[in-house]
């Protein structure tokens, strides 16, 4: 019984953020409650509050929630060449593509989230470890790939690794606000990559 009661707990926590990210997405974060989320999926506002002390709180389990979901389509090696690391970002970008639920978290996130300063304080040591960890993560894997003779020896991978990002999230955000998805996402990523990587890798003699 129980385990049972665990279960149950578990799956109305869910729940409720699935019902708060769609409403966030909808009408904003300022101007969402806890009585509309908790309607959405027939609760209470008072179940609500049993799980999550405030909307804070719900924002930092959706950032550990789709960051978490999206570690799975990490390579479970680091890439040691970029044949490996071009196929590992093109995977990435195609599962975007597919996941509807991340894009809307996504853009909730980055254009319909208001930052007040309480709610910043709340989550910003969170979303701040997660971009340390893999910013560190593609750095790590462009010196272990420069490590292996694939990169000009002149190249730095501190510069490399920022120009990457750049076009990562800047080709991110445009696929994400446009609603019409009139841009190939992954496509436009691999034409990026290649563009970069034309000039730093090594020949095959």
């Amino acid at each position: 019984m129980a385990r049972r009661t665990k279960e149950d707990a578990e799956q109305t926590r869910l729940a409720i953020l699935e019902s708060a990210l769609k409403t966030f997405y909808e009408k904003g974060f300022s101007r969402t409650t806890f009585d509309e989320i908790a309607k959405r999926i027939n609760l209470t506002k008072g179940a609500v509050y049993w799980h999550f002390r405030n909307k804070a709180d719900i924002i930092a389990a959706l950032i550990s929630q789709k960051m978490a979901e999206q570690e799975k389509y990490y390579p479970s090696s680091t890439p040691n060449d970029l044949v490996s690391l071009r196929e590992a970002i093109k995977n990435r970008a195609l599962n975007i593509e597919k996941d509807e639920e991340f894009r809307r978290f996504l853009f909730f996130m980055n254009y319909r989230m208001e930052w007040s300063e309480a709610v910043l304080d709340n989550v910003w040591p969170q979303i701040a470890s997660i971009i340390e960890l893999s910013d560190q993560k593609l750095y790590n894997c462009l010196l272990h790939i420069k490590d292996n003779g694939c990169i000009k020896p002149e190249t730095d991978i501190k510069s490399l690794q920022e120009i990457l990002l750049c076009l990562w999230k800047g080709c991110l955000n445009h696929y994400i606000i446009n609603r019409n998805r009139q841009i190939n996402f992954t496509q436009t990523i691999m034409n990026g990559f290649d563009a970069i990587m034309a000039g730093i890798k090594m020949e095959k003699n």
